[in-house]
């Protein structure tokens, strides 16, 4: 027996709704283990939930919103949580097309339901129908207008917010007053989950059109996936030869070889970028060699005489050597007569004669 065999719809729905709000909060990565057992955890109670709403018949086409009960009323938003819980769904072995359709399925059936209770405005109507014609292909509004659409939503988005907020904190303090003179507390819940619904709302036209973005990318990895089985070719593993190893590669190698074909990648540049690459650039010339490799480079153009170090000792003269000993002497009596010729700073009077 499952453990969800005893629950209500009422917690089913609540729980559910109560891991998605953990989720969005949560600082776990999506594709942490934990993370995704969590959303496996919401998915099956909030389809469960959704099982019960259709076995029940809770809602109907011929209903307009002031039809439904306000405990009902909560229960629109399964689909569109299940919605979002699918795009979270990752891992290795996913096939993300089939992610990407199933959470369109969702969406799709809270778009429509809302639209079938009169809870859709005109411009999000205008929206779902152009989502709607588009499925898999690349949006045809121009981006202008779309930037235009999406700054709108997400101003409508701060508002409803904003009003969600002041409305749980009335909810909150009108609870338990039984002759409240203000405001009746299941108006007050009444339009609290209406703007949870709104919220909604605008949440799924986003990730809906998020998925038909997603879907065209999918679609030409797929082509892309096809053309290289075909060729032979595979994307697993990368044979190509490391950049550092490639022969022809380097500052001291030439760009094109002698029929004009490239031999290494190199960037053209016109005189105005390379007049901003100094503007903006450093204020002195970076080295381009390490001392190391300048110091190899002057060694093997012969710049550096190896060798050097303290003088050698001088071998003593032997006494026997008379000729030896008269050139020494000789010599220091030279040195000595130079000295005496020539004092210290003779030759740096500074132009004082």
């Amino acid at each position: 027996m499952s453990s969800l065999d005893g629950l209500s719809l009422g917690q089913l729905f609540s729980t559910g709704q109560a891991i998605l709000t953990e989720l969005e909060e949560t600082s776990l990565s999506s594709i942490d283990p934990e993370y995704q057992a969590k959303v496996s955890d919401a998915i099956q109670r909030l389809t469960r939930a959704d099982a019960l709403v259709s076995q029940l018949n809770i809602f109907s086409e011929n209903e307009i919103i002031d039809d439904i009960n306000t405990n009902d009323l909560k229960f629109l938003l399964i689909t569109a949580y299940l919605g979002d819980l699918t795009l979270k769904i990752s891992g290795k072995d996913i096939d993300r097309s089939k992610i990407l359709e199933k959470s369109r399925e969702y969406i799709s059936r809270f778009t429509s339901t809302c639209q079938d209770h009169g809870l859709v405005k005109k411009e999000d109507i205008l929206l779902i129908q152009q989502l709607s014609y588009n499925k898999g292909k690349a949006p045809s509004v121009p981006a202008s207008q779309q930037r235009d659409q999406k700054i709108a939503r997400f101003k409508r988005e701060r508002a409803i917010k904003e009003q969600i907020k002041q409305l749980r904190t009335q909810l909150d303090n009108v609870t338990g007053k039984k002759d409240d003179e203000d405001r009746d507390v299941e108006e007050i819940e009444r339009e609290w989950v209406e703007s949870l619904i709104e919220l909604e709302l605008l949440r799924a036209l986003e990730n809906w059109h998020a998925i038909e973005q997603e879907f065209v990318m999918v679609k030409e990895m797929e082509v892309m996936r096809e053309m290289m089985e075909k060729t032979g070719r595979t994307t697993a593993v990368d044979n190509r030869e490391p950049v550092l190893n490639r022969p022809t590669w380097g500052k001291d190698k030439p760009m094109l070889s002698k029929e004009g074909r490239p031999l290494q990648p190199f960037v053209i540049m016109n005189k105005r970028e390379q007049l901003k690459g100094q503007v903006f650039g450093y204020g002195h010339n970076l080295p381009t060699m390490s001392i190391d490799e300048y110091l190899e480079q002057e060694m093997a153009r012969g710049n550096i005489i190896e060798g050097g170090g303290e003088q050698p000792e001088k071998p003593p003269i032997d006494d026997n050597d008379y000729e030896a000993l008269d050139a020494e002497t000789m010599k220091k009596r030279d040195w000595d007569e130079f000295v005496d010729a020539n004092p210290r700073g003779a030759g740096n009077r500074g132009n004082k004669g």
